[in-house]
Parts: C-alpha cells; sequence; structure tokens
C-alpha cells in the first residue's frame, strides 16, 4: 500500500496538468491576426514586418493537430517547393515535422524539430510569434515534457504560452479599439467599456485558474495526510497485536501471571543482576495442599476459581519488582530481587496465613485451602537460577513432607 499510495499521487497530477493544457489548447480558437489584417500601430510588435505564410502550410499546420498520418503523406508535397520558403514558413514546417510524430519512441526527435524551431524565433517578428499558429509551439513542447515527466520543462513551456497568449489578446485589443476608434469616433466610450468588461472577464478567468490551482494543491495535502493516517493507525495496530501475542506467549491464561517459560528467563536476567551489582536475591516456591482431591469432589471449573482465589491473594503479598508465576497445574514461584533470606521467608508467611484464612463459599459450603512453601536464597547455593529452584524445590517437599501447610528454608532444611 505504501508503494503505490505516491504512484497515485503523480497520476493524479499528471491528469490536473493535462487538463490545464486542454482547455489552453481551446483559446487558440479565438481569431488569429490574420483574421483581422495586420495593424497599423501596436505597442507590443517590434519593427519588423510580419512574414506572409502560404495558405497550403497553415491548412497542412491544421491536419497534423487532427489527422497526423493524413498531413504526413501531403508533406512531401509541399516540400517540393521549399526552397521557396520564408523564415516564418519554415518555421511552421518544422512544428508540422514534430506533429506527425505519434510514436513514443520518437519523443526525442519531435523535441529536437521543435527546438529548432525555436531557434529561429530571433528572425521573426514578435507580432507574428504571438499568432495562436506560432505560439502553439509551447503548448506541443510542454506535451512532449510531460510524456517524458519531464514537469519543470514543461510548465516552463506553458508559462512561455500564457505570456505570448495575453500580448496576442492585448495586440488583438489594441487593433480592435484603433479601427473603432477610425470607424466609429462618438462609439468610443461604450467600445471601452466593453473592453474592460472583457479585461475583467479574463481577470476572473484567471482568479478562477488560481483557485482551482489552490484546491488540488489541497487535495494533494489531504491525500497525503490521509495516507500518513492510515499508514499510522496501521503501524499503532500491528504495535498492538504485536504486544498482544507477546503477553499471550509470557502469561498464563488462567491467573494472567507470568507462566513457567517466563519465569525462568527473568530468573535468569535477575540473578545475573544481583551478582553483577552484588545484591542477594530469593526464591518462593508453593503448592497447594491436597489440590488434586479438591478437583475430584468439586470439579476442575472450582479448582480454577481457586487457583485465581490464591493468584490474587499472592498478588496482594508481594511487592510490586517481584516476580509471581504459575509453573504448574497448582504450584506458584515469587522470585525477590534484592531480598535475603529471613525477608523472604516473612513474606512467605504472610502468604501462607493469607491462603489459610482464605473462604470460598460453593453452594453454601466454605471451602478452606492451605500451602507449603519453601524458600532459598542465591547465597546458599551455587551463583545459577537453576541451583536456586532446586534448593527451593528441595525446602517444599520439606514442608510436604512434614505435615503441609508450613514454609520450610533450605537452611538446614528449617521449617
Amino acid at each position: 500500500m505504501n508503494n503505490i499510495m505516491p504512484y497515485s499521487i503523480l497520476l493524479f497530477l499528471l491528469l490536473c496538468f493535462s487538463s490545464d493544457l486542454r482547455s489552453e489548447e481551446q483559446l487558440n480558437k479565438a481569431p488569429t491576426l490574420l483574421d483581422v489584417g495586420q495593424p497599423e500601430e501596436s505597442h507590443l510588435l517590434d519593427s519588423e514586418k510580419p512574414f506572409p505564410v502560404d495558405a497550403k502550410i497553415i491548412a497542412l499546420l491544421e491536419s497534423s493537430e487532427k489527422e497526423p498520418l493524413v498531413a504526413a503523406s501531403l508533406l512531401s508535397k509541399v516540400n517540393e517547393i521549399s526552397q521557396n520558403f520564408n523564415i516564418a514558413e519554415k518555421y511552421l514546417m518544422l512544428i508540422i515535422r514534430a506533429n506527425i510524430i505519434t510514436e513514443d519512441a520518437d519523443i526525442h526527435k519531435a523535441i529536437n524539430w521543435l527546438n529548432k524551431a525555436i531557434l529561429l524565433e530571433n528572425k521573426i517578428a514578435y507580432a507574428q510569434l504571438i499568432l495562436p499558429e506560432f505560439n502553439q509551439i509551447h503548448l506541443n513542447l510542454a506535451k512532449r515534457y510531460i510524456q517524458l515527466a519531464q514537469y519543470k520543462s514543461a510548465y516552463e513551456q506553458k508559462n512561455k504560452y500564457l505570456d505570448k497568449y495575453r500580448d496576442y489578446r492585448k495586440q488583438l485589443r489594441e487593433q480592435r479599439l484603433a479601427k473603432l476608434n477610425a470607424k466609429y469616433e462618438t462609439d468610443l466610450k461604450v467600445k471601452k467599456n466593453e473592453l474592460l468588461k472583457t479585461e475583467h472577464e479574463l481577470q476572473r478567468l484567471q482568479l478562477q485558474e488560481t483557485e482551482k490551482e489552490a484546491v488540488v494543491q489541497q487535495r494533494n495535502i489531504g491525500i497525503l495526510l490521509i495516507t500518513a493516517i492510515i499508514f499510522i493507525a496501521l503501524l499503532i495496530r500491528q504495535l498492538k497485536i504485536n504486544a498482544t501475542l507477546k503477553r499471550l506467549t509470557e502469561r498464563d491464561n488462567l491467573t494472567r501471571l507470568f507462566n513457567r517459560q517466563s519465569c525462568f528467563e527473568q530468573g535468569e536476567i535477575l540473578i545475573e543482576s544481583a551478582l553483577k551489582y552484588q545484591h542477594d536475591i530469593s526464591l518462593i516456591l508453593i503448592d497447594i495442599d491436597n489440590f488434586e482431591q479438591v478437583n475430584q469432589q468439586y470439579g476442575y471449573v472450582i479448582g480454577d476459581e481457586l487457583i485465581k482465589g490464591i493468584s490474587e491473594l499472592g498478588k496482594e503479598t508481594i511487592r510490586p519488582r517481584d516476580i509471581f508465576a504459575r509453573i504448574a497445574g497448582e504450584e506458584f514461584a515469587v522470585i525477590l530481587p534484592q531480598t535475603n533470606h529471613e525477608q523472604a521467608k516473612a513474606i512467605a508467611e504472610r502468604f501462607r496465613e493469607k491462603v489459610q484464612h482464605f473462604r470460598y463459599v460453593y453452594q453454601e459450603e466454605q471451602l478452606q485451602l492451605t500451602i507449603s512453601v519453601g524458600v532459598a536464597t542465591l547465597s546458599q547455593t551455587q551463583k545459577n537460577f537453576g541451583a536456586l529452584v532446586n534448593a527451593a524445590d528441595s525446602a517444599l517437599t520439606k514442608a510436604k513432607n512434614t505435615g503441609r501447610n508450613q514454609v520450610c528454608s533450605y537452611i538446614n532444611q528449617d521449617c
């Protein structure tokens, strides 16, 4: 999805830009200077006079725009009189050669013909260059550059076209105004008002174009923001899924305590830290007394409820930094960082007393449980977690074999 969105945005921009070019081509349908005659006086033109253009070349130019294949077949006939062409006619013939190129593989050839024509512009009067027949060269170049994804060059050619088009429109207004003044001096004010309205309309159209560009820009920004939001949302969702999966792999399904694997992983880490900083660490192993009889008499559903009840008592007893885990059916473990043997034994005794006073009501019968507890400290064993577990398990076995419901320490098997 991240790879698709940038290409979609680029395609959208290309379509919008191509639409602007098509709308600009429609402006070429306005009357040309050839239709209204040569100006008597112009404030925009050079002193040079426009070159005459053969009507056959104008017809061939129009044909190359609409039916390039037909124009290509007629090109050889026109070339027979090419030795008599003036600079302006050569200029238009180069445009025609570019227009009849329709294959994408020959785009560079078309651009080459158009650039050759531009090299002739310094020999042609500006008044003639701003005519639609000549000025269309910039639109043609813009289209070709878009096909090559050279958008900066296309944008520059479009601006050149617009600059000449504005001068062309201004030139037309001046010519028309001069003729109207000569023929209808009494109506001069009315015609000026009409021209002013035309200018206002052009300004309105320019304003609409500016607003349209602003809307497109806002739309693109919106697309980028939506893409970013979707990406962030998917990232957050994936992180939540990963966190959930991690919790499921390290937690017991029934009690939500750490499971056996997580307990041993945490134990190894805490042992390494205790050895590094020379802190003591203790381990408590807990076994529910006669729990198999409870399951047989009351069922596993009640047994699960009792296990959850004892796990809640354990959470109330231990400290926030301690690791409380369910390592088997009715067996629990508590890792006590920075805790000596006496402190660990005191915590174990509090836990045992809480369980002894715990009552679970089942069908008006109060069920009571007890636990046997084994306590060991790292200073009493070899310096690894496995040895600490074996020591605590030895103490737990002693507690179960000597009457249950008691806490035994690994030191001399003291209970």
